[in-house]
């Protein structure tokens, strides 16, 4: 199975699997998802995992982390698997109070200040690739979305380089951060999307933050079904994974709808991945 970024502007599979190949989906292949982006309302999270362990011991917890320093988001870039020598990056938490001064000059309590609360906008399904179904292409629906904090553990992130990594490369930098535990709320007026999860938003500088929430797995809350997002005609798309990414940029706020499809068979299909809406304020890259 080929594995290709989906791009909504590619006009056939063939310009689909060209343009963007090395882009990994969201990972739909493990038996059990994780704590944070399973079960229903209030307990899916940031598909990218949050570290685990005592984030006050002595020992650093080893997570891997995913890094884009041109958008200053720590859950971009590519994912790497098990290597000789563990995960490339090195990250000890440190779990912080929410009036606690942090490295990026300002308190937990003063960096969400201006993002929380309840805003109104509207959710634009995209007009391409052609194999959107008719009913969802170009369609706008208006949505609601909240970011909430409600006493979530906050906890600074020193990430380094790991240096016994023995992979190939480097897929990404090892980024400081500062890590709160949120509440998202994203509704659509007509509730084919009724989500309210927990998440990881997370600061990389004192502007800018970022956060992605998984829907399926575990599924959607509201009434669309995934299923119906593309044409019943071969070869078929089917939706194996779907994400919310939002960016904070000061006090805007604006985001994706990204789905992971299969297209074709095992043997002769690929997995592509990519947006298919956009909702919020316009954030520059």
């Amino acid at each position: 199975m080929i594995k290709a970024n989906l791009s909504p502007m590619a006009l056939s599979l063939a310009v689909l699997f060209a343009c963007n190949p090395d882009k990994n989906p969201i990972d739909s292949t493990t038996d059990e998802p994780s704590t944070e982006s399973s079960g229903t309302d209030s307990t899916a999270g940031d598909p990218t995992g949050d570290p685990t362990g005592d984030p006050t011991g002595d020992e650093p917890v080893v997570t891997t982390t995913e890094g884009d320093p041109s958008t200053g988001d720590p859950t971009e870039g590519e994912t790497t698997g098990p290597v000789d020598g563990g995960p490339p990056c090195i990250d000890t938490p440190t779990v912080i109070a929410v009036d606690a001064d942090t490295p990026l000059g300002n308190t937990a309590q003063g960096l969400l200040a201006d993002k929380l609360g309840p805003r109104s906008t509207l959710l634009t399904f995209a007009e391409e690739p052609l194999s959107l179904a008719d009913a969802w292409r170009g369609v706008t629906l208006p949505l609601s979305v909240e970011l909430r904090y409600e006493g979530g553990e906050i906890r600074w992130v020193e990430s380094e380089i790991n240096p016994e990594y023995g992979g190939e490369g480097f897929p990404g930098e090892c980024i400081d951060r500062l890590e709160v535990d949120v509440g998202f709320d994203f509704v659509t007026e007509g509730l084919e999307f009724d989500e309210h999860r927990d998440g990881v938003l997370r600061f990389v500088d004192a502007e800018s933050a970022s956060l992605r929430v998984e829907l399926l797995p575990p599924g959607l809350n509201g009434s669309l079904d995934p299923a119906t997002l593309y044409k019943d005609e071969e070869p078929q798309w089917v939706v194996t994974g779907i994400e919310i990414g939002a960016t904070f940029q000061g006090a805007a706020l604006g985001g994706e709808l990204l789905n992971e499809v299969q297209v074709g068979d095992d043997e002769s299909g690929f997995v592509g991945f990519g947006n298919v809406a956009w909702w919020g304020d316009p954030i520059d890259p």
